[in-house]
Formats: structure tokens, C-alpha cells, sequence
């Protein structure tokens, strides 16, 4: 009988060929596997830190810019430190927690300004610096650094000038005005010293007043100017008209804007002073590529979304807004020209690995360049994520715009999106049994937060998510808002105007109010994004008892 498993001749590898392969063959294949993981690990954990730095940067600014306002609103007297040279309310070092991070803030007042050449005229006051000119009289400078408590960043620093509530003006009928520019750039970039645009007061109804002296400056000077005749405030613009937000290349910043920064009373006898942002605005340029197939030119990634962060603010970009195959030309943020500074960027796209980057300064060699151009090459995912969208939605079923959506498991994350304008954030997500993330999602407009798992994901999906409304509160309903946003106020409380209501793609957006001590009345407007103007204003009842009222419909359009 024929035994050919003893054979050492040819039959030997005929039996190889119909068993399968040889050990050596084998553990050869698994070699080439394992290291082609490898490979795709590497970016991915890189683009997944990188994302974490840019939430804990982000979170970072969130507490410093709402120490600044929360200072803001002190009383004059109050702007101080306890025990320190400029006395007042606030504690010199504290610390705050927000979403699970420790940061250090660090709070710092000093006296800058005389108005003159000496040291000031209240005691204490000025910069202490006799026969050198100031900025302004009496003003306190204000220094707010946050560092997180591990180390693990840099410090984030913001800083304000906070003006005395008046000083004489030397006229018994009309006020004097000085508008202090300041130029907002990127460090190290400063525009010549001369260049600074015109700048007028304009009243309500149109009427135009220029500058008295130092025109052309920093600090124009407006004399003699009298009271609104009827009542209400200046306006502070680049042009004699109550649009020209923009002139010669300048635009007034958009937070100064909002907080009407820009608006001036006048009272007779005083004078005032105006800090006032200006900035040339800027744009940005993305090309999207892929891997080169065999050899060629890299591929345009044409399905992808752009998540583009400013201090606390998310823009998201879609596919269908690129203005060619991978190229997004980015000129505005949420409706506002592009400001020059330090943005995050995150691109997700079907197939390829997250990207990521926590600081890019824009733009380089600013102001002579306005252009940034940012040329991004994704690569390759394995074959183990897929494309989950969110879609977040208010009681009344409308999509919610801005509505932040943290992604968090035990294998990556936290990966932060805001939503966009039909209320959806995506993202490129493991698969798998292990890849069950826990998914958070706030509104910045009272509605409850949600915190959910989401099941193991296998495949692209669709999850969509209705946050309630918490017990006690009413729904606000803004409606025809395309082009602009809403804010509504307590009535009658002089607070501030709350952050912009951002419509959704139906022009559409909402509100969660309590209860308040002006018989739940609320002051809502409706603001245009050219300009900044404000073209509707009115007043509404919202009664804390989970009825939904509705406002904006037939107002004014932008």
C-alpha cells in the first residue's frame, strides 16, 4: 500500500496545497495583519488626544470669559481683589470644575489711567507713573488666568478694562465721548500704529455726528454732543450710517455687538468712554484629500463635515457647502465675518480617520495676509467605524441649533460637536461589542439634558433625541428667523440679553423660561446678522407651567 505521508518527494506538497497552508506561510500572514494595525492605531489615538486637548482648551475659555462678564456686572466699587491694592468683592484664587475638569482661576486688579500726565485724581488711582500719558482715567485693569489644575496646558489668559462710572465733562447741557479702538489681532502681528478707521455716533433716527478731535486715531473725541432728542442711545459706527458695522476694511467685533458695547447715553455735564474692538476679517481656506490611488495625485474627500470651534462657539460645515470637490472657502462663523485668532478644526468623513487640531493661529502674516489656507490629508480608517448621526430636537419637534452632544466610552473620547442648523452632529465612531458610548446632550437655552448610552454600534445609524421640558418652565417659541437670531430678557430687569436663540434651517428655535418676578413676562427681539440690527422687539407672557407660546411670526424680516 501507498502511505504518502512518508513520502519525501513531490507528492508531499500536492498534499500541502489541498490542506491549506504551512506554519511558516501562517504565522507570515498574521505578521503582515499585526503590523497594518499598528499602522492605523497610531493616527487615530493621536486624533483622539488631540480632540480631548480642544475640549479641555475650550472649557478653559468658557471659564474665563464668564469670570470677565461675571465681573463686568459688579458695581465700580466692587471690581477688586480683598486684601489686595485695588480692594473689592473678589476672591484672588479659586477654583472651578466644569464637566469633570479642575482648573485653577487666577484673578488679578489693578489701576490703570489718569487722564493726564500724574498719577490720577482719586487716590490710589492711575498708574503711578508721573509725566507718562495714560489711556483713560481711573480705569481698572482686570486679569483672569485659568490653567487646569493637572498641568497638563498651558494657562489661558483674558483681560478687561472696567471704566468709572463717569467723570465731569465740563459742559452743564451736553456730554463728551471718547472712543478708545482697539485693534483685535493675533499676538505678534500688529497693524501699523496710523491705520485706524472713521468713526461717528448715530442716533436712532439716522443723524450722524463725527468725531471733534483725534481723527484718524485711536481715541477720536466727541464734543458737545447733546441728548437723543426723544430719548435713547447712540450708536457707535464705522460710517454715518447705523449699518456701517464695516468700513475700509475694519468691522466692529461681533461680542461687542451683542452686549451693546456700542451703545452710548448721553447725560449732561459727563463725559464718557467707549472701549470699542475692531478687526479686518479674515478667510479661511480647506482642501480636503485622501491617499493617492497607485501612485497618482490625492483624492478630494467629497462627504465630510467641517466642525470649526471659536472660544465657546461651534460652527459645523457640511459636504454641501464646500464651494468645490474638498475645499471648503470659509468667509463667516455662524452669520459673522471671520475674526482673526486661534481656531480648533475637526473633519469627520465616511471611512477615514477623525481629524483634529486644538489650536490654529489665523492667519499667518495678518493683517497684510487675510488668507488662511489649511491643507488637510485624512487617512484611511480600518474597517471598523461607522458614521452615526445625532439629530437633537425641542419639545414642540423642531431641531435644536447649537445644542452641544458629547460622546464619551471607555475605549475614546470625549468628542464635543455642536449641532447644526436641521439640529444634527455626526461622527465616525468604533464598532463593535466594546463601542457602547454614553452620549450627553444640553441645550444652551434651558431645555433638560439628556444622558443616554447608545447601544453597541455595528453599522451606520440614526439616533434622534427630544429634550424636555424640565418641570416649571414654559417654551418660548421663536419663529421667521432666518438671517439672524433671537434673545429675550426678563421684563423690566435690566439684566442682559441672554446668548443669541440661532434659527434652524425652518427659521425656527426655542427657549425653556421659569418663572420670574415681573409676572413671567418676557422682552424678546429679533436681531439681523448684517449689522447687527435689531428690527423687532416685543413682549410675551410665558407661564412656567409647561405651556408653549410662540413669537416672531409676521415681525420684520432680515
Amino acid at each position: 500500500m501507498d502511505d504518502r505521508r512518508s513520502s519525501g518527494g513531490p507528492c508531499s506538497h500536492g498534499v500541502r496545497d489541498e490542506e491549506g497552508m504551512s506554519l511558516i506561510e501562517t504565522i507570515v500572514a498574521v505578521s503582515i495583519l499585526a503590523i497594518a494595525l499598528l499602522l492605523t492605531i497610531g493616527p487615530t489615538v493621536a486624533a483622539f488626544r488631540t480632540l480631548r486637548g480642544a475640549k479641555v482648551i475650550n472649557l478653559a475659555e468658557s471659564v474665563g470669559q464668564g469670570r470677565i462678564e461675571l465681573i463686568q456686572q459688579l458695581d465700580f466699587d466692587e471690581v477688586g481683589v480683598s486684601g489686595a491694592t485695588v480692594p473689592g468683592s473678589l476672591d484672588g484664587v479659586s477654583t472651578e470644575t466644569v464637566q469633570g475638569v479642575t482648573f485653577d482661576v487666577v484673578t488679578t486688579v489693578d489701576w490703570v489711567g489718569s487722564d493726564g500726565l500724574d498719577p490720577g485724581l482719586l487716590s490710589g488711582a492711575g498708574d503711578g507713573v508721573t509725566g507718562q500719558a495714560d489711556f483713560g482715567q481711573n480705569y481698572k485693569w482686570v486679569t483672569v488666568q485659568v490653567t487646569p489644575s493637572d498641568g497638563s496646558l498651558a494657562p489661558v489668559v483674558f483681560s478687561t478694562a472696567i471704566a468709572p462710572p463717569f467723570v465731569p465733562s465740563g459742559d452743564s447741557e451736553n456730554g463728551t465721548v471718547t472712543v478708545e479702538l482697539k485693534k483685535f489681532e493675533p499676538v505678534g502681528s500688529p497693524t501699523p500704529g496710523t491705520e485706524w478707521p472713521g468713526v461717528y455716533l448715530v442716533s436712532p433716527s439716522g443723524a450722524a455726528i463725527g468725531p471733534t478731535s483725534g481723527i484718524g486715531t485711536a481715541r477720536p473725541v466727541f464734543e458737545n454732543v447733546p441728548p437723543v432728542s426723544g430719548g435713547g442711545s447712540y450708536r457707535v459706527r464705522l460710517g454715518p450710517s447705523l449699518s456701517d458695522v464695516q468700513s475700509s476694511g475694519w468691522r466692529i467685533h461681533f461680542d461687542d455687538l451683542l452686549s451693546l458695547a456700542d451703545e452710548i447715553d448721553i447725560e449732561p455735564g459727563r463725559a464718557n468712554v467707549i472701549p470699542l474692538n475692531i478687526y479686518k476679517p479674515i478667510n479661511l481656506q480647506i482642501t480636503l484629500t485622501g491617499p493617492a490611488q497607485l501612485g497618482g495625485p490625492l483624492e478630494p474627500v467629497t462627504e465630510a463635515s467641517l466642525i470649526l470651534g471659536y472660544g465657546t462657539r461651534y460652527g459645523v460645515l457640511s459636504s454641501a457647502e464646500m464651494d468645490s470637490p474638498g475645499h471648503w472657502s470659509v468667509s463667516e462663523f455662524e452669520g459673522v465675518p471671520l475674526v482673526p485668532g486661534d481656531y480648533s478644526i475637526q473633519v469627520d468623513a465616511p471611512g477615514y480617520v477623525p481629524y483634529g487640531v486644538a489650536h490654529v493661529s489665523m492667519p499667518g502674516g495678518y493683517p497684510s495676509n487675510l488668507v488662511q489656507a489649511v491643507n488637510i490629508e485624512l487617512d484611511l480608517a480600518p474597517n471598523n467605524t461607522a458614521e452615526m448621526t445625532f439629530i437633537v430636537k425641542d419639545p414642540a419637534g423642531e431641531p435644536i441649533r447649537g445644542a452641544l452632544v458629547n460622546i464619551s466610552s471607555d475605549g475614546y473620547g470625549p468628542l464635543v460637536q455642536t449641532t447644526d442648523v436641521d439640529g444634527k452632529a455626526r461622527y465616525n465612531l468604533p464598532v463593535g461589542s466594546k463601542s457602547a458610548p454614553t452620549v450627553t446632550v444640553q441645550s444652551p437655552h434651558g431645555h433638560e439634558e439628556l444622558v443616554t448610552p447608545v447601544p453597541p454600534i455595528v453599522v451606520w445609524d440614526t439616533e434622534e433625541y427630544t429634550l424636555a421640558l424640565p418641570a416649571g418652565r414654559g417654551l418660548l417659541r421663536f419663529e421667521e428667523g432666518t438671517g439672524g437670531y433671537f434673545q429675550y430678557l426678563p421684563f423690566g430687569s435690566g439684566a442682559n440679553w441672554s446668548a443669541p436663540v440661532l434659527p434652524n434651517s425652518n427659521g425656527r428655535g426655542s427657549a425653556a423660561l421659569p418663572g420670574n418676578s415681573s409676572g413671567n413676562q418676557w422682552s424678546v427681539r429679533k436681531v439681523c446678522f448684517a449689522g447687527n440690527n435689531v428690527v423687532a422687539e416685543g413682549t410675551v407672557t410665558v407661564a412656567p407651567n409647561g405651556t408653549f407660546v410662540s413669537w416672531g411670526a409676521g415681525q420684520p424680516s432680515c
